[in-house]
């Protein structure tokens, strides 16, 4: 276990020493976000972000060995009247997706790209496209109309977008009142 771990701190306190990364920014230091530089390939290659790999595995669906969960990859944004949030779903027909919404403000959709069939005869050369289950959920803020989720489907990407409530509309927590009675405090004092 120490053995991947030593490795993994002496890149990072190397990069802090080079002085790359801010550590106020995001999962994973910004030196290593760099598009196209070869620590951050490297570093993408040997250690993916644990929390992006979290969000990809679906906690409910049993650990099966022979189910590959493909990565889909995601982006969300929030602007003054919605959320937007894209998902890159190629050659993915409407109803091979599903998005569901629940009581507790999450957002999941899944889906399932099958893997094309090999029939007798084929030589394949490469098989680089990504197969399986994929399963992503996004936990909403207070600021979202779970009522008014949409979404489109078109050439390979899944656009959801869900409005914003007023700021008047937001529900913030309930607050609750604490019974007090005061025949206790008579009690309390005298003794």
């Amino acid at each position: 276990m120490k053995q991947i771990y030593l490795p993994m701190l002496g890149l990072f306190f190397l990069t802090l020493f080079l002085g790359k990364i801010k550590t106020t920014e995001g999962s994973l230091p910004s030196a290593f976000d760099t598009p196209g530089s070869l620590l951050a390939d490297l570093w993408r290659d040997r250690f993916p972000d644990p929390f992006r790999v979290l969000e990809q595995i679906p906690l409910g669906i049993e650990r099966d060995q022979s189910v590959a969960l493909s990565p889909v990859r995601v982006d969300w944004k929030e602007t003054p009247e919605e959320h937007v949030i894209r998902l890159d779903v190629p050659g993915m027909k409407k109803d091979e997706v599903k998005i569901e919404v629940e009581e507790n403000r999450v957002v999941r959709v899944s889906g399932e790209r099958k893997r094309e069939e090999e029939k007798e005869g084929d030589h394949w050369h490469r098989v680089e496209r990504s197969h399986g289950k994929f399963w992503r959920q996004f936990r909403m803020p207070d600021n979202v109309d779970l009522d008014s989720v949409k979404a489109k489907l078109d050439n390979g990407v899944l656009t959801i977008t869900i409005n914003k409530l007023s700021p008047d509309k937001v529900k913030g927590p309930r607050v609750v009142d604490i019974a007090f009675e005061e025949d206790q405090t008579g009690k309390l004092s005298s003794a």
